[in-house]
This record gives C-alpha cells, sequence and structure tokens, in this order.
C-alpha cells in the first residue's frame, strides 16, 4: 500500500506490552489537527485560560502520519480498532501523569484525566471536534506546569504527539518491536 508514492503500512497494536512511551505537547502534531481553545473558539487550540485544560485529538484513524527514519520515508497510519486499544492500553498502564514537551523533557504537572473516542451514532460527538471521524482519540489534560502552561499560552505547543514502543507494521514481514522495524528500514535500501 502507498500514499503519495511513498510506502504506508498499518500500525498493530500486540498486547499490553506495547506501551505508550508517553504523549507529548508538541509544536507541529504529526496527525496535522491542534488543541481546540475552550477560551477562544476562533483558533485551532482549545483552552480554558482558568481551569488550565487543554483538549484535542491524539490519534486520527486512518490518516497518513509522514515519518521517516534513517533517511527512509514512509507513512503510518493507526486503525480505529488499534486506537481503542491504545487509549485502553494507556490509562490501564497509569500513565497519565506522564506527559512531556516535543518527546524530550518529561515534565510533572501535566495530568491526562479525560479521553473519549468520537462515535457519532453513540452521540459522543462534541461539535468542535465534528470534522474528524470516528475512532479519533481525544484527550484533556489540565496543566499545572507553569512553564508549560506559559509556551501553551503563547501558541508554542500546540498539540498532542504520542510515543510508542512494542508496535509493528502491518506488511508482508511482520515487524514485532520499533527496533525490528529499524533494523528493516535500515536492510532494506
Amino acid at each position: 500500500m502507498t500514499y503519495k508514492g511513498l510506502p504506508l503500512y498499518d500500525v498493530l497494536f500486540f498486547d499490553e506490552k506495547s506501551v505508550f512511551n508517553n504523549i507529548a505537547l508538541v509544536t507541529e502534531p504529526a496527525i496535522g489537527e491542534d488543541f481546540i481553545q475552550l477560551s477562544k473558539q476562533n483558533i485551532n487550540m482549545k483552552i480554558d485560560q482558568e481551569k488550565r485544560i487543554v483538549s484535542g485529538p491524539a490519534l486520527i484513524p486512518d490518516e497518513p502520519i509522514y515519518r521517516n527514519q534513517g533517511g527512509k520515508s514512509y507513512y503510518i497510519k493507526y486503525t480505529a480498532d488499534t486506537i481503542k486499544q491504545m487509549a485502553i492500553n494507556f490509562f490501564k498502564t497509569g500513565r497519565q501523569t506522564e506527559g512531556n514537551v516535543e518527546h524530550m523533557m518529561n515534565v510533572q504537572g501535566i495530568t491526562f484525566f479525560e479521553s473519549y473516542l468520537l462515535n457519532k451514532e453513540r452521540g459522543i460527538a462534541p461539535k468542535e471536534f465534528e470534522n474528524l471521524p470516528d475512532g479519533t482519540w481525544i484527550l484533556s489534560a489540565r496543566v499545572d506546569n507553569d512553564d508549560v502552561w506559559e509556551l501553551i499560552k503563547q501558541g508554542a505547543l500546540t498539540g498532542f504527539s504520542i510515543s510508542i514502543e512494542g508496535v509493528g507494521l502491518n506488511e508482508e514481514k511482520e515487524i514485532e518491536t520499533l527496533e525490528d522495524f529499524l533494523n528493516y528500514l535500515n536492510n532494506n535500501e
């Protein structure tokens, strides 16, 4: 399968050992969707200034996400079922307070407290996210860290990005770990 002339792989969630490293607040979310501001409806980032809450999509089903590893360009995507399994595992493994900034700097004071999957048939489809497909994972986080909150207010952090390991890509050769995947990319030029 290809997208824009590059390989496109489905990300697979194997089991509870497939875990998140973290969910980061980032400048440019790979999924292409920013937070949504609760108090400023005219922009894409949802922030409640008084309550220090940000809300937005973490993953969107079947949305191609560009990646470049070791000079190899490709796209990945997550199915709605994989996203559901990942959302469940995120809470099952107690990672609600393990947020960071740009996947590099672990910080205290970010708490993910709200999570749901869009489902229009069940009425779980806030108007702010009506343009996103069913199965999109929406998160809300309270940000008590003053430095991180200031970056959000300045527009330096605009969305969520997930970092995971223990997943594979659906293609002719099954890949069981991130290390296997990176080795595969390096050996298949």
